[in-house]
């Protein structure tokens, strides 16, 4: 920091930071996983209304494949990031797990309403141990709490709490759909079972659901800072009017809104319309050496000719 402004030092160690490998790595998976329930459902679709049979046998497969194996290591890699976070970043954790004070092994809180104010979760539904297990991998493990932290130190809760939740729950849902997608697979049953095809239908937008809440959960969840103990979101805050703001965060949805909303209506029409069936009529070849192909066209003609004097 000079003068209230903060400048890189080393930009490689920046990109490269601790938990680059992680956060890459989940992200990667999370945009294979999501392109697969994708390819899978519109499979799903295609095999319950009959409509092309054999692209839809092959389109579910395909994406069962990609799926069984990656939801599984998907679950893996979040593990080690969580694990990775709860060394650098504390205070993240703390708040995604709505962990107000340390008095003994942690729950794993499943559902609650976080109280910023009165510092502890209420209607809270909660699994004991289980959190605990899961984040020191020990059942009396322990993890710091958010009362550890100063108030102007911590994320905002509800909304990390509840984005959190949102990406594992698809996750968990992923793993189960891939599981009992290769169950009824090994049975050769998966072309006849109506309630998993129609379930795995529904699946197709819930990847991109769960990067967006995974996005939510990683930027609010960094919050106050910036820059991790350099540079506070409020000391960097550019000196703009909020009407200003206002304004382009309006169009910023406005825009985003209708190219979103215009890709999905397509997407929706492609799939509707379903792969063209009839054979792509053959291009016209055309020769890499005009000059040469000319000459060979000649020479052809040419025996074409002796070859009909001779016989007569």
């Amino acid at each position: 920091m000079r003068d209230g402004v903060a400048f890189p030092l080393d930009w490689i160690a920046i990109i490269f930071n601790p938990s680059f490998p992680y956060r890459f790595s989940h992200m990667m998976v999370a945009s294979y996983l999501t392109v697969a329930f994708v390819v899978a459902g519109v499979g799903a679709r295609y095999q319950l209304k009959g409509r092309h049979p054999e692209l839809a046998r092959t389109m579910l497969r395909m994406g069962l494949e990609l799926a069984i194996v990656l939801a599984p290591v998907q679950a893996l890699i979040g593990d080690m990031h969580g694990l990775n976070t709860l060394h650098h970043r504390p205070a993240k954790i703390a708040g995604m797990e709505a962990h107000w004070e340390n008095d003994g092994p942690v729950p794993l809180v499943v559902l609650a309403v976080p109280n910023e104010i009165a510092e502890h979760n209420d209607y809270e539904i909660a699994i004991p141990y289980l959190g605990s297990l899961i984040l020191s991998h020990s059942l009396t493990g322990g993890i710091p709490a958010l009362k550890d932290f100063p108030p102007k130190d911590r994320p905002p809760v509800l909304p990390i709490f509840l984005s959190f939740r949102i990406m594992v729950g698809i996750g968990f849902l992923f793993i189960f759909m891939a599981g009992a997608g290769g169950i009824l697979w090994l049975f050769r049953r998966l072309d006849r079972a109506r309630l998993y095809l129609l379930a795995l239908r529904g699946c197709w937008p819930l990847g991109f659901i769960t990067i967006i809440a995974g996005w939510t959960t990683t930027e609010v969840g960094r919050q106050p800072w910036v820059a991790h103990g350099v540079l506070r979101t409020a000391d960097a805050a550019s000196p703009i009017l909020a009407m200003s703001i206002a304004v382009f965060i309006a169009l910023f949805v406005l825009v985003y809104g209708v190219v979103f909303g215009a890709g999905i209506r397509y997407i929706r029409r492609l799939i509707k319309k379903g792969p063209e069936t009839k054979p792509a009529a053959e291009p016209e070849i055309l020769a890499n050496r005009p000059i040469s192909a000319a000459f060979e066209e000649g020479q052809a003609a040419e025996n074409v000719a002796i070859a009909s004097q001779r016989a007569e």
